[in-house]
């Protein structure tokens, strides 16, 4: 693979790390909510500031895991969008179907040979082709977020 193509799998792959980014803050919320509720519940009753404060820590933390959540879904929502154009680009249905299922399903040469009923050898040669054919201009990359 030369340069320009590693460039492309570089560009196209942002999705998935996005993806696992956006999963992990997800996993951090749902572990902040759970512990601002037992802090709710166990402080219910009680009138002790020291168990207030701990708790509004724990909900500003959530809050704020939450916040950068909603940045990261809207970063991801953009990239999918952005690949999605350059994967248009290639004028092949099949092209197309292959960096589509890869970059944005996640799925391995294999999985997508089966799906497509093709050998993973013939996958992997459209797939060199693909990467040849897809054009990225300027505006496509960029990492900006339009919402």
């Amino acid at each position: 693979m030369d340069f320009a193509q590693t460039q492309k799998v570089l560009w196209l792959n942002r999705a998935f790390h996005a993806d696992k980014k956006a999963k992990a803050l997800e996993a951090k919320a749902e572990y902040d909510r759970s512990i601002a509720e037992r802090l709710t519940r166990s402080c219910s009753g009680t009138g002790g500031t020291a168990s207030e404060n701990s708790t509004e820590d724990a909900l500003i933390r959530l809050a704020e895991t939450e916040r950068l959540l909603h940045e990261e879904l809207q970063k991801l929502v953009q990239i999918r969008y952005e690949i999605t154009l350059a994967i248009s680009s290639v004028d092949d249905i099949d092209m197309q179907a292959i960096l589509m299922l890869h970059f944005l399903a996640y799925e391995t040469f294999e999985e997508i040979a089966e799906k497509l009923n093709y050998s993973r050898a013939t996958i992997m040669r459209k797939y060199k082709k693909s990467l040849e054919k897809m054009i990225l201009n300027d505006t496509l990359k960029c990492d900006k977020i339009v919402v």
